[in-house]
């Protein structure tokens, strides 16, 4: 129960920093914390840059990102926006969640030298390693670095960045952010070694006799197989292939061609909307999953619709078929893609079977899973082509020094999350070379004085409509899905939060000893206390 019997909060001024919880030293204080946050894989405090933008205090905003992430760049590009479903100015006034992630690359764009500040940190003689560079493993590395650590990132490609540069797309992420990433790591002493693979040129007993701490973050960049026949004809292939040609400027002109792109999910999407952007004069993404059971993110497929993409649900491919110089898909309706337990099990009938669907091209981008060579039976690989690892803590069971980290423990999912993993397995490598207990403390909300528990007051709504981040005219393979806010659109946009995180007292043992008030850092915070004793 929010209580406002001897403390009162002003929730315009509240960006919910905890600063008041911390301070108490009654216990009395708790932080009620927005469903934004609550829905953030890394617990970013959402709430709290985006009212700080309200306020105009564009730097202390800053400030407040930069004490959750250092990749405020990749973030406010790719984030899956898990923040803005959960956003209760949508759910509540219906016109629309605000666009945290626009506002967040809004400050990651005009305050860098905020955003991307190493922090101070204090050498240790301690060595560590991770093996991949994507998400889960930029995120493992800063985390080590951070506490001091040596810290060598492994990769098997050519440059840095793994699932971030040789997958997404241009026009989601430009390869700028990426390097600004990488040239933080490389302030705080994180060296990177590319064209090692694990199973050829470097084994992972041997990493574990050189370090002190492994964290596998391998992620899942094998392409998975329809299994279907026709799939090894010429014009069909992998939609991560085409994602990493296109992205190094090595993908082929589809000028004219109709494309059928297999797969529902993200992948899928990004597919589609490269080759339109290459030149494809009919691009249809065909899935097993109807309209409303797709795995891609809704926006991301609406957006890649609006661009031309179309789609065909509920259709499975039974075969691929040369038919001249074209290719020709036979299909089944699917009746059903899981079962009653929820397993991957899709049904497929030939009852009301559809014609054959002709094409010049076909990309199949039906999931991704892990690329298990160099790995032994002692990581415990599941059968869904995962490593094994212990809940919480992210350690291997069999290995005493390894970490498992991002898609190939969780499999494929979004950058925000892999990143969330990485620094999990992070702060697990820094516990294992302090001799804490692993697993001590890992609730972050029953360890931070944060209650799931909020109100929201639908009549302090501002009448401001979304903003549109609409660029027009997206064609070019760099092109951005999204425009970047102005100074003045991310003052609108922040101004429609409804600020429903706050700080409130839960056990009513305030003593008015005022600490709580005098370092709140905007006077949010009033201690109401009897004028005689003030």
């Amino acid at each position: 129960m929010i209580s406002d019997v001897n403390i009162k909060i002003d929730r315009d001024l509240c960006f919910a920093c905890g600063n008041c919880v911390d301070r108490c030293i009654m216990d009395n204080l708790r932080l009620s914390v927005a469903p934004c946050r609550q829905a953030c894989p890394l617990n970013l405090n959402c709430q709290g840059y985006v009212r700080l933008i309200a306020q105009g205090k564009e730097e202390l905003a800053a400030q407040e990102l930069r004490k959750y992430t250092p990749f405020a760049g990749i973030l406010g590009a790719v984030c899956s926006r898990p923040c803005e479903s959960s956003c209760e100015r949508g759910k509540t006034i219906g016109d629309g969640a605000v666009q945290i992630r626009a506002l967040k690359r809004y400050l990651a764009a005009k305050y860098p030298e905020i955003v991307e500040t190493p922090p101070e940190v204090k050498k240790t003689s301690r060595k560590t390693c991770v093996v991949g560079s994507g998400p889960a493993g930029l995120a493992a590395a800063y985390e080590m670095a951070a506490a001091g650590h040596e810290v060598a990132v492994y990769e098997a490609a050519e440059k840095p960045g793994g699932f971030l540069l040789g997958a997404i797309p241009a026009f989601r992420m430009p390869e700028a952010e990426l390097k600004r990433a990488l040239d933080l790591l490389g302030k705080m002493g994180v060296s990177f070694k590319t064209g090692f693979r694990l199973g050829e040129n470097l084994e992972l007993d041997q990493l574990e006799k050189d370090y002190e701490a492994v964290v596998l973050a391998l992620g899942a960049g094998k392409a998975m197989k329809l299994n279907v026949p026709g799939e090894d004809l010429e014009g069909v292939f992998p939609g991560l292939d085409l994602l990493a040609k296109a992205r190094n400027g090595l993908a082929e002109d589809m000028e004219g061609r109709e494309v059928v792109v297999i797969g529902g999910g993200n992948t899928a999407v990004d597919s589609a909307v490269t080759c339109l952007r290459l030149g494809a004069a009919k691009v249809t993404m065909l899935c097993l999953e109807g309209p409303d059971q797709m795995p891609a993110h809704a926006e991301e497929l609406a957006l890649a619709q609006e661009e031309g993409v179309h789609l065909l649900n509920c259709l499975g491919v039974t075969g691929i078929r040369a038919q001249g110089d074209r290719l020709a898909l036979d299909l089944s309706r699917c009746l059903r893609v899981f079962d009653g337990k929820g397993v991957f099990a899709p049904l497929l009938t030939e009852e009301l079977k559809p014609a054959p669907l002709i094409a010049d091209q076909v990309v199949v981008a039906v999931g991704q899973t892990l690329q298990n060579s160099g790995l032994d039976q002692n990581l415990e690989q599941e059968n869904k082509g995962r490593l094994a690892a212990e809940p919480y803590t992210q350690k291997s069971p069999a290995r005493e020094k390894v970490f498992v980290a991002g898609d190939c423990l969780n499999g494929p999912s979004s950058v925000v999350r892999a990143m969330a993993s990485g620094k999990e397995a992070g702060i697990s490598a820094n516990r294992l070379l302090a001799g804490l207990e692993l697993d001590y403390e890992r609730d972050f909300y029953l360890t931070n004085g944060l209650e799931k528990e909020y109100v929201v007051e639908p009549e302090r709504a501002r009448d401001i409509a979304r903003t549109d981040l609409d660029p027009k005219g997206r064609t070019a393979l760099d092109g951005p899905l999204e425009r970047n806010l102005n100074d003045e659109q991310a003052k609108r946009e922040a101004e429609r939060c409804l600020s429903c995180g706050r700080s409130f007292e839960l056990n009513k043992t305030c003593w008015y000893c005022l600490p709580c008030e005098v370092d709140c850092p905007v006077e949010a915070l009033e201690v109401r206390m009897p004028y005689q004793v003030r």
